[in-house]
């Protein structure tokens, strides 16, 4: 029992360092080009970013770069992950898993893409018109505005998980149609609460964003039902 833990061990250090090397590449490789993509991001929002201290600036690229190799890695590091827990899993559980897992890396591009050009943009704007009619003038901190951008997008990326989940636990026989309807109001509630913490403090953001999410819950019914035929 101890040499098959110890082997375990083994596995899972091997899976990590494979997927922190390529990590450690593609976080060198971004933070190549970071100056660029920060000049795009902040082009592509319209408005001026201000750094607000002497390391700002470069803190951002940083994070600018983290999430980019993060993105570029993610298949390379759910394909060593798959293979760490592949042991574990029967056959079927196992194709299950290896076929939906492409459409998961694309949902979260999608809901990635989704919280910035639809949530992050009109938040944005809704603040500066919000400023402007005050007669407030705003100064747009870099690290916050992007890290607000960036939380909003990530927080969505993941919601847009939801019907690849649902339908291989439903494969896995873990949820079913049913139960997913009997928790519907539950879901519902602890959507609003998330959605009230993720996004800025007006109802037509968090409406933005907790539609798309209960019509991915409704998807997610339909496609658990599909796994139980």
């Amino acid at each position: 029992m101890e040499q098959r833990f110890e082997q375990h061990l083994q596995e899972l250090r091997k899976r990590f360092l494979y997927s922190l090397g390529f990590f450690s590449l593609a976080m060198v490789f971004s933070f190549y080009f970071s100056s660029d993509m920060l000049a795009w991001v902040q082009n592509d929002l319209g408005f001026a970013l201000n750094a607000l201290t002497a390391y700002e600036t470069f803190y951002t690229q940083l994070m600018i770069a983290g999430i980019t190799a993060f993105f570029l890695s993610l298949p390379f590091i759910a394909y060593h992950g798959l293979l760490f827990v592949k042991p574990g899993l029967s056959e079927q559980e196992y194709y299950t898993v290896r076929n939906y897992l492409p459409f998961s890396v694309v949902l979260f591009a999608v809901g990635a893409a989704f919280g910035y050009e639809v949530v992050v943009k009109y938040s944005l704007n809704f603040f500066a018109q919000v400023a402007d009619t005050s007669g407030v003038e705003s100064i747009w901190g870099l690290k916050s505005t992007l890290g607000f951008a960036f939380k909003i997008a990530a927080f969505s990326g993941l919601i847009f998980q939801l019907p690849v989940v649902s339908f291989v636990l439903g494969k896995a026989g873990l949820i079913n149609r049913e139960l997913m309807r009997e928790y519907r109001p539950y879901f519902i509630v602890s959507v609003l609460l998330a959605s009230a913490f993720a996004t800025p403090p007006d109802i037509i953001t968090q409406l933005m964003v907790t539609v798309p999410v209960l019509g991915l819950y409704q998807v997610s019914i339909y496609l658990v039902g599909l796994s139980e035929k």
